[in-house]
């Protein structure tokens, strides 16, 4: 027995082919001024001290900036046309839903998208040391000071163009004896917090850089020791703190996995280690979260 299907129905089924073959046939630039920006996070969640990966499509977008928790951070072209920003996560801070915005001007319009991501709690252990005063009093040194300000100037600055590709590996080959995120109380006072990790490993085993990058700093300090910055642009940067001996000069372009210096504990240090850190637009984020990273990047 056929069913027939009345008029009314099957003009709506034509209309509805109809309206589909047309929307398949829109002009690139139409589809673009129907939805002209496009944001995508991951992860959705990210653990404190982890790292929002930002992809946003915006192909007639002509300014672009994203803004969550109060800050603003700057957004960068890539060569195929889409647009990345990186948001660090910093371990202080209060776990929760988040709210990015994204900022863009499209065809002289300005608009405006918002993503929700959410940051997971994490606890930190708690490391207890013990110093004497006169070990007490070198961190508090004019010197040490000048070793920070260099070393943050250094953190700090942002170079747009993106050198790194992929993952990040881990600099030296060795036992992590401190993990990011330790609570340091000294002498029953906290002091701060770890914020990245000691490998422990034989003096002059080899370090390697974790990405391709510039050296922008390479110093031999009295509190941190021998010290290389390597900015592997679009805000990431490493830090390479108690080398025993250097493999490069300030202004060398080094390659992933090219040998800069070796291990030592020069400055103030309890034996042969390397501390690693790594820095999304100057907050110390988890360098062992980014030994895997969302594909694309």
């Amino acid at each position: 027995m056929r069913t027939r299907l009345s008029p009314t129905l099957v003009l709506l089924a034509l209309v509805l082919v109809a309206l589909l073959a047309a929307l398949t046939d829109v002009p690139a630039r139409l589809r673009a001024e129907l939805a002209p920006v496009t944001v995508r996070v991951e992860p959705a969640s990210v653990p404190l001290g982890g790292t929002v990966f930002v992809a946003i499509t915006a192909p007639e977008a002509t300014v672009l900036c994203v803004q969550t928790g109060g800050k603003q951070y700057p957004v960068t072209r890539q060569p195929d046309g889409r647009w990345k920003a990186l948001v660090g996560v910093w371990m202080e801070e209060l776990p929760g839903p988040r709210i990015m915005r994204t900022y863009a001007e499209v065809n002289g319009k300005k608009i405006s998208v918002d993503v929700h991501y959410t940051v997971e709690k994490r606890t930190f252990p708690i490391q207890r040391l013990r110093m004497t005063k006169e070990q007490d009093a070198q961190y508090e040194a004019p010197s040490v000071q000048e070793e920070y300000r260099l070393i943050r100037a250094a953190i700090n600055h942002h170079d747009a163009e993106q050198a790194w590709q992929g993952a990040f590996a881990l600099p030296v080959d060795g036992r992590i004896s401190t993990r990011y995120g330790v609570q340091r109380y000294r002498n029953g006072k906290k002091v701060g917090v770890h914020k990245g990790i000691d490998i422990a490993a034989p003096t002059g085993s080899p370090i390697r850089a974790a990405n391709a990058g510039t050296v922008t700093l390479r110093r031999d300090f009295g509190l941190h020791g021998r010290t290389i910055v390597v900015n592997h642009g679009s805000g990431v940067v490493g830090l390479y703190l108690h080398l025993h001996d250097f493999d490069v000069a300030e202004g060398d372009l080094v390659k992933a996995g090219q040998v800069i210096g070796s291990v030592g504990s020069t400055g103030v240090a309890t034996g042969p280690h390397l501390h690693y850190a790594l820095y999304v637009h100057g907050t110390a984020i988890d360098p062992v979260l980014w030994k895997t990273i969302p594909s694309g990047w």
